[in-house]
């Protein structure tokens, strides 16, 4: 056997003992071997999955100019987002949750992030309409729409 080594030592006492094989310096994977392990590995890797919010988000309070009461039932909508609105409730609160759009990157590259923005259209029976330009989040936002005569 060559490039064995017996354990025991040298001669024929290597017959009963266990045999050893020499060790190398700085084990080293053939070309081939990291040809076929590249792949394999990033297979496990997947791919980066990024959100990406395309519309923006908004909560608050919609209230009659004049008496200051909340107005139960004004719509929200976002301009340009026509599946996107909100409603508001008895004490006239409403939340619009953002659209988001999934994008999924195989390859690591600069990816840059704007901040949602868009024209938030409030309106209700008997008011006239308000547009609000929202740039990513607006929480807490008091509109007071005007009564059309």
């Amino acid at each position: 056997m060559r490039g064995w080594s017996c354990a025991a030592g040298v001669g024929r006492q290597c017959a009963s003992a266990a045999l050893v094989r020499p060790r190398r310096q700085g084990r080293r994977l053939s070309k081939w071997r990291y040809a076929v392990a590249l792949p394999f590995l990033t297979s496990f890797s997947g791919c980066i999955e990024v959100t990406t919010y395309v519309s923006p988000s908004a909560s608050g309070t919609v209230i009659d100019a004049a008496s200051q009461k909340p107005v139960q039932g004004a719509a929200i909508s976002v301009d340009g987002h026509p599946g996107l609105f909100a409603q508001t409730n008895s004490d006239g609160q409403f939340l619009l949750l953002p659209a988001t759009r999934k994008t999924r990157i195989f390859v690591l590259a600069p990816y840059e992030s704007h901040l949602p923005s868009g024209t938030l259209v409030v309106s209700a029976d008997g008011y006239a309409s308000k547009e609000i330009v929202v740039k990513g989040s607006a929480n807490s936002l008091l509109v007071s729409l005007n009564r059309v005569r």
